[in-house]
């Protein structure tokens, strides 16, 4: 696990630093078009004259921030509508259900991109979409944690003292499905990644962002495998698949110790 969390925070330390260093666009060089992987050009150009190292980083930046913001967005709105849900039962539980239900019939990337194109584009709208279009495979998982502990020993002793429904949930029930959360949290992560690269290459990402799916697409656009020109659309391939790979490893052991801490308690 050591060495993917070492990939990751490679990946947060150069797109911080990229932040820092070089805040404006990336520049585009007079002469220096197209060229090869190699001295002058680490990753290349592009046919701009711009550094494909430099776009490379940068769509790691918004990939990043998608990431966390996006998929951070679907774990906290999965949640909440699982505490809720688990804990009130009833009308709300009905209500909650009946909503996740309509969204989970829509396909995730499919409802991306129809709230992206009703927002008009942007990150604001590309981040909602996510937000809306994922959050129901959380809400499933915590509403059936909630729903099986809430009539454990702790919670009915809380509740015999006195306790509200909110002190309940917040210091008896989140505590316990916080682990399960975390490890949601990676996977929308993942999906989050691909969906932003999925909507700048179709061209309703963030509008004058660097990312890898609009890298991608100005490789399809300049034909860039047809001139031999391979360096632009490797380079943002295996920037994104690293990523993932990366978090995905990272999940699955998060995954394996909760299970392991589960069949110890249990």
């Amino acid at each position: 696990m050591k060495i993917w969390l070492g990939i990751l925070a490679a990946y947060v330390i150069l797109a911080l630093g990229s932040a820092i260093l070089t805040p404006g666009p990336v520049l585009l060089q007079d002469g220096m078009e197209n060229l090869a992987p190699g001295g002058a050009a680490i990753l290349g150009t592009d046919p701009l004259g711009r550094s494909v190292l430099e776009l490379v980083v940068r769509g790691a930046r918004l990939a990043l921030l998608v990431g966390i913001l996006g998929g951070g967005l679907a774990v906290l709105l999965g949640t909440l509508f699982g505490l809720a849900a688990g804990w009130w039962r009833g009308p709300v539980d009905s209500a909650a259900l009946w909503f996740s239900g309509a969204v989970a019939a829509i396909p995730g990337i499919l409802l991306v991109l129809t709230l992206g194109f009703m927002l008009g584009g942007g990150l604001a709208a590309l981040l909602l979409g996510i937000g809306m279009a994922s959050w129901v495979g959380v809400f499933r998982l915590v509403r059936a944690e909630v729903r099986r502990m809430r009539n454990e020993s702790h919670v009915l002793a809380a509740r015999a003292l006195g306790a509200g429904s909110v002190h309940i949930l917040h210091r008896h029930l989140l505590p316990r499905v916080l682990p399960l959360v975390l490890v949601q949290f990676t996977l929308h992560f993942v999906f989050a990644v691909k969906a932003e690269v999925l909507l700048s290459f179709l061209g309703v990402g963030v509008s004058g962002a660097a990312s890898w799916g609009g890298m991608i697409a100005d490789s399809w656009a300049f034909n860039d495998l047809g001139h031999g020109r391979w360096w632009r659309l490797t380079a943002a391939t295996l920037a994104m698949a690293g990523l993932v790979l990366a978090v995905q490893r990272v999940a699955d052991d998060l995954r394996d110790r909760l299970e392991t801490e589960r069949r110890a308690l249990g």
